[in-house]
């Protein structure tokens, strides 16, 4: 790492180069992997590359070509390899109290245990498209619209890493639960269509790992953003 910051204020701004960068963060996610960057500037490269992951499976669902995951592997084998980087070295730098270094060091492999979900949810696209696997329409507007909240909850949780504030961190955990309430509702429901047969056996398994896997990445991004609220509670305190 270029130099000894963490995120235990999350207060400050980031680095100057990174603040200018903040102005292009729909095209962070080309950024290369590097064992050079601060915290900040690591967790915010391994979001925007999710994000984008997250929108190539969900436009992928929507219209099932193969095109939309062109760069998906990439990107995934990139975000295991800058947690490994990140990890690696706050192991080895942080000075901060136990209480704070407990939490910042699983930050990376958080956003890695994410980019597993994502992948979880990428293979179960293929097999939907080799498959010819057909979901209802119900079940296609519940998807759409669970990730249209979780893509909305990944920008603002990007734009926290950028300039932390308790507002978007509250709205964060709001979206986070709404999204975790709508996806329990949809599989209970999903449940009775079974019943009453107007969903295809084969399609089920597939849609409960989408749903599923979609909760569990959500209440990872919760529990962060969780995290950071209350350090900058913390702060606030100390001040």
């Amino acid at each position: 790492m270029k130099d000894k910051r963490v995120f235990f204020n999350p207060i400050r701004m980031l680095s100057p180069k990174l603040d200018s960068e903040a102005l292009k963060l729909e095209e962070l996610y080309q950024t290369p992997v590097s064992e050079s960057f601060t915290l900040e500037e690591g967790l915010l490269v391994m979001v925007s590359k999710l994000i984008e992951m997250t929108r190539s499976v969900h436009r992928h669902l929507m219209d099932g070509s193969p095109e939309e995951m062109a760069g998906f592997d990439q990107l995934a084998k990139e975000v295991h390899q800058q947690e490994k980087l990140l990890t690696s070295n706050l192991a080895c730098a942080l000075t901060e109290p136990p209480e704070i270094c407990r939490i910042i060091v699983m930050f990376p492999g958080r956003l890695e245990r994410v980019g597993d979900y994502l992948e979880s949810i990428a293979n179960c696209c293929r097999i939907k498209t080799r498959d010819a696997i057909p979901f209802t329409e119900r079940a296609v507007f519940e998807i759409d619209e669970a990730f249209k909240l979780l893509f909305s909850l990944m920008t603002n949780f990007r734009d926290i890493l950028v300039r932390p504030n308790k507002f978007l961190l509250e709205h964060v955990i709001s979206e986070s639960i709404q999204l975790d309430n709508m996806c329990q509702d949809w599989q209970f429901a999903h449940v009775d269509r079974l019943l009453d047969g107007s969903t295809a056996p084969r399609a089920s398994s597939l849609y409960l790992d989408i749903l599923e896997s979609t909760q569990s990445l959500n209440r990872h991004f919760r529990e962060m953003a969780k995290e950071i609220l209350g350090l900058l509670s913390t702060v606030g305190a100390a001040d």
